[in-house]
């Protein structure tokens, strides 16, 4: 909701007063019931390829202009937001294959050094 206040729209204090309706703001009429029969009879009249190819025509012009910018920019931020998605997946599962592979790495150095540093002290005893 918007904090703008407009003029134009009326607030209910302005149209309903407290005591003394006739202070309040007019209101349209109730509309008359026959002369609405005479709206829903003459909306029955109306062509209906007509409204058809109104409706097209403006689903068309909205999607080659402000729909078309709309779609694309949804969907360039959900390409964006799963790329981001994709990226911190594969580091996750490069961190954790890395991971694995230097403590091997580590054991396998350590076993060599170590065994490097007992070979020629073994061999100097003998």
């Amino acid at each position: 909701m918007s904090d703008v206040y407009d003029d134009s729209i009326p607030v209910l204090a302005e149209i309903l007063v407290p005591g003394n309706p006739a202070r309040a703001r007019g209101a349209a009429p109730f509309p008359d019931p026959a002369g609405a029969a005479s709206v829903v009879s003459g909306a029955h009249s109306l062509d209906v390829d007509t409204l058809v190819e109104r409706l097209r025509g403006r689903c068309l012009d909205y999607l080659s202009g402000d729909g078309r910018a709309t779609i694309e920019a949804r969907c360039h931020g959900a390409i964006n937001e799963h790329s981001s998605w994709l990226v911190g997946q594969i580091t996750r599962e490069v961190g954790l294959a890395l991971e694995m592979e230097l403590i091997a790495w580590v054991r396998a150095a350590v076993a060599e050094e170590l065994a490097a540093r007992q070979g020629p002290a073994q061999s100097d005893e003998a």
